[in-house]
C-alpha cells in the first residue's frame, strides 16, 4: 500500500501523528527542491531516517559526538557488507558487537530523526510518498520488538514534539541555519556512509569540526533541558525600552524610569547570569508589550525559559511540550483593567486541563476586589498585583517597578516549591532508575529519594537464615553523610513480624511498628525511635523479595511521605530488577556461546 501527497495538503504532522496512532510501519519519503528525506516506522514507532539525499547518517552522528571512533565506523561497514542478505541496520550491528554504549546509540537515533523532522518544516513546499509495509519489515530495515527489545523504537509523538519545540526555539532565536547543529555535525561536508567502505570521509569547511563535536556531545547529555537563553533579546535593547517606557509613563519622575531602565535591561541582581537556572519555565498570556516586556526581562535575569503571547489557544503545542520536561510550569495570565470578567475566569477554568501547571493571575486592585476570591476558587495557584494605571493613576510607573523588583524572588519561591516537592523528587528518582543496570544501583536511587522524608534507612538482604545490612543513611551519622555502606549489621529473619510479612507477601509497608519499643535486635543496634511510623520497601526479583529497604524517623518527629508514589517506585524498581537480571543473563549466555565456538 502506497499514499502519495502535497505537504501543502497533509502536513508532516499530521502524518506522523497518524502512523503513530495507527500503529503502522513503513518508509516515509519527503521530496523537496532541496531533495529527498526519509523517516522510517514500525509500529507507529519511529527507527531511522535519512537527513537529505543521505548529507547525514547514523555512523556519521555517532563519530561526530564521541560515540564510536571512525576505525569502528569502518570495521562495522565492514560486517555489514560480509552480512549480505543478513545485513542488519548499522546501529544495532554496533550493539551486537558491543562497540556502541546503548545510550549514546539512542540519543543519536534521537537526535537525527529531530533534525530530519525540523529541516522539513523550513520547507514552502514539498511532496511525499508513504509506503506501508506489509510483512512488518520497512525498505531492509528488520526491526524486530522480540529481537532488539526497547533498543531502537523511539515514541514517534515523543519526538515529534521535541522537533517542534526545537524548530519553535530556532525560529524564534533566527538560527534555523543551523539545523545541522541539531545533531552536531554543523555544516560539515559529509560522504554517507556506504558498506565495504574503508571509512567515511569527513571534511570541514571552516575548522568547524572541533566545535560540532563538542555540540554533540553537549546535545547528547543536556538534548531535554529547555533552559536556553534566547539569542532575540532585540526586545531589551537600552534604546527600546527607553521609547516603552516613556510611552507608558510620560509623567513619570525621570529618576523613576531611569531605574525601571536599569532593571529592564540589566542581567542578574549580582550583575552575572545564574549559573543554575531555576527549575521552572513561565508562559505569559498577555495583550500588554509593557507587560510581556517586563516579565520576559526578569525571566531572562533568573534563566527561565519564557514564551510570550496575546492569545492562549496558538500556546496549547507549546504547554504540552513543556510539560513533557523535568521543569515546573508556570503559566502568568495578564488580567487587564477593563477585561471582561467571565473570560476570565474561564479560561482559569480551560487552563485546569493542565494540573501539572501552575496558574498565576496578574491582576490590579479593582479585579481583585470584585472577583478574586472566585478566581482562586476556580483553581488557579495565586493572584499577584500588576501595574494599573487606572487603580494606581500617577503612581503606576512604581507599581511597575515594585513588580519588577519582587518577581525574580516570586519565580525563585515558585521554583523551590517545585524542586522540593514529591512529585519533583518522583521523577528525578525516576530519571536516575532509567540508567541503572544492577540492583544495588535501583537501591542506591531509591535510598536518595527516601533521604528527602527519613531520618535513617537500611537496604537489608535477604538470605537463607538472617538480614544482612548493605547500604544505609543517618545510622552510624548524620544523614548529610550521604549513602554509606553498613556491613556490620545482621540481624534474624524473626527478629520483627512485619518483616516477615513483606518477605512474604511483596507489599509495601508504611504504618505504626507496635514493636519499636520492644528490645529487638535491630533497635539495640542503631537506637529506638521517636515516632512508631516506619516504612518498609521490598525490592522484587523473579516474584520473590530479595532485599528490602527499612526507613524510620529516628530521634525527630514523624512527616507524611507520599504513599502514592512510593507504590508506584515498587511498580517501577520491580520491572527495573527484573530487566537488570534478564541483561546479566542474556550476557552470560551470549558469552557462554561465543566461549564454545571453535576457534578459526
Amino acid at each position: 500500500m502506497s499514499l502519495n501527497g502535497d505537504l501543502e495538503d497533509f502536513p508532516i504532522i499530521d502524518i506522523i501523528q497518524l502512523l503513530h496512532g495507527s500503529r503502522k510501519s513503513g518508509v516515509f519519503r519527503l521530496y523537496s527542491e532541496k531533495g529527498e528525506s526519509q523517516l522510517v516506522f514500525h509500529d507507529g514507532d519511529l527507527v531511522s531516517a535519512n537527513f537529505l539525499n543521505s548529507r547525514v547518517r547514523i555512523g556519521q552522528v555517532l563519530v561526530s559526538a564521541g560515540a564510536i571512533t571512525e576505525q569502528q565506523l569502518a570495521h562495522v561497514l565492514e560486517i555489514q557488507d560480509k552480512a549480505g542478505d543478513d545485513r542488519k541496520p548499522l546501529v544495532i550491528t554496533l550493539l551486537e558487537n558491543d562497540m556502541v554504549d546503548e545510550a549514546a546509540a539512542y540519543n543519536g537515533i534521537e537526535s537525527l530523526i529531530e533534525m530530519t523532522i525540523v529541516e522539513v518544516l523550513t520547507w514552502k513546499e514539498g511532496r511525499f510518498s508513504l509506503e506501508i509495509a506489509k510483512s512488518g519489515k520497512s525498505n531492509g530495515y528488520h526491526f524486530s520488538r522480540t529481537k532488539f527489545p526497547q533498543r531502537i523504537l523511539l515514541n514517534s509523538q515523543g519526538i515529534l514534539m521535541e522537533s517542534l519545540r526545537i524548530f519553535d526555539e530556532k525560529v524564534r532565536d533566527g538560527t534555523m541555519d543551523e539545523i545541522l547543529s541539531i545533531a552536531g555535525v554543523s555544516n560539515l561536508d559529509l560522504e554517507a556512509e556506504q558498506p565495504g567502505s574503508n571509512a567515511p570521509v569527513i571534511t570541514s569547511d571552516a575548522g568547524d569540526q572541533g566545535n560540532s563535536l563538542l555540540m554533540l556531545q553537549r546535545l547528547l547529555t543536556e538534548k531535554r533541558s529547555m533552559i536556553q537563553r534566547s539569542g532575540d533579546q532585540s526586545y531589551r535593547s537600552v534604546d527600546t525600552l527607553k521609547k516603552l517606557i516613556v510611552e507608558e509613563f510620560p509623567t513619570a519622575a525621570k529618576e523613576l524610569k531611569r531605574q525601571l531602565l536599569a532593571l529592564l535591561a540589566g542581567t542578574s541582581a549580582d550583575g552575572a547570569m545564574s549559573a543554575a537556572p531555576p527549575d521552572i519555565a513561565v508562559i505569559v498570556i498577555t495583550q500588554s508589550q509593557l507587560f510581556s516586556t517586563m516579565v520576559r526581562s526578569i525571566c531572562y535575569q533568573e534563566g527561565a525559559y519564557v514564551v510570550s503571547s496575546d492569545d492562549i489557544t496558538s500556546l496549547d503545542i507549546n504547554i504540552r511540550l513543556l510539560l513533557c520536561q523535568t521543569l515546573h510550569l508556570v503559566i502568568i495570565l495578564d488580567v487587564p483593567h477593563e477585561d471582561s470578567v467571565q473570560d476570565t475566569i474561564q479560561i482559569c477554568r480551560d487552563l485546569q486541563k493542565y494540573p501539572q501547571a501552575s496558574v498565576v493571575l496578574a491582576a490590579c486592585s479593582h479585579f481583585w476586589d470584585t472577583l478574586g476570591l472566585l478566581a482562586l476558587s476556580s483553581g488557579i495557584r495565586s493572584i499577584i498585583p500588576r501595574p494599573c494605571k487606572h487603580c494606581s493613576g500617577k503612581s503606576s510607573a512604581q507599581q511597575a517597578l515594585a513588580f519588577c523588583s519582587g518577581l525574580g524572588a516570586f519565580l525563585r519561591t515558585m521554583s523551590t516549591e517545585y524542586s522540593g516537592s514529591d512529585e519533583q523528587r518522583f521523577f528525578t528518582c525516576i530519571s536516575k532508575l532509567r540508567v541503572c543496570k544492577t540492583r544495588t544501583e535501583i537501591t542506591v536511587a531509591v535510598l536518595a529519594y527516601l533521604i528527602e522524608v527519613f531520618e535513617r534507612a537500611i537496604v537489608f538482604l535477604v538470605t537463607e537464615s538472617e538480614l544482612l545490612a548493605e547500604n544505609s543513611f543517618g545510622v552510624s551519622g548524620d544523614k548529610s553523610e550521604g549513602i554509606v555502606s553498613q556491613p556490620n549489621i545482621r540481624i534474624p529473619h524473626d527478629d520483627q513480624s512485619i518483616f516477615e510479612d513483606v518477605i512474604k507477601t511483596g507489599q509495601i509497608y508504611y504504618g505504626f511498628h507496635s514493636d519499636s519499643t520492644c528490645p529487638h535486635h535491630l533497635y539495640r543496634m542503631i537506637g529506638r525511635l521517636e515516632s512508631p511510623e516506619v516504612l518498609l520497601f521490598p525490592l522484587i526479583r523473579a516474584n520473590r523479595v530479595v532485599a528490602f529497604i527499612y526507613a524510620d524517623f529516628g530521634s525527630k518527629p514523624a512527616s507524611s511521605p507520599s504513599l502514592h508514589y512510593l507504590e508506584a517506585l515498587l511498580q517501577y524498581t520491580t520491572a527495573q530488577i527484573s530487566v537488570s537480571a534478564y541483561r546479566r543473563k542474556l550476557k552470560s549466555i551470549m558469552e557462554q556461546q561465543k566461549a564454545q565456538e571453535p576457534v578459526k
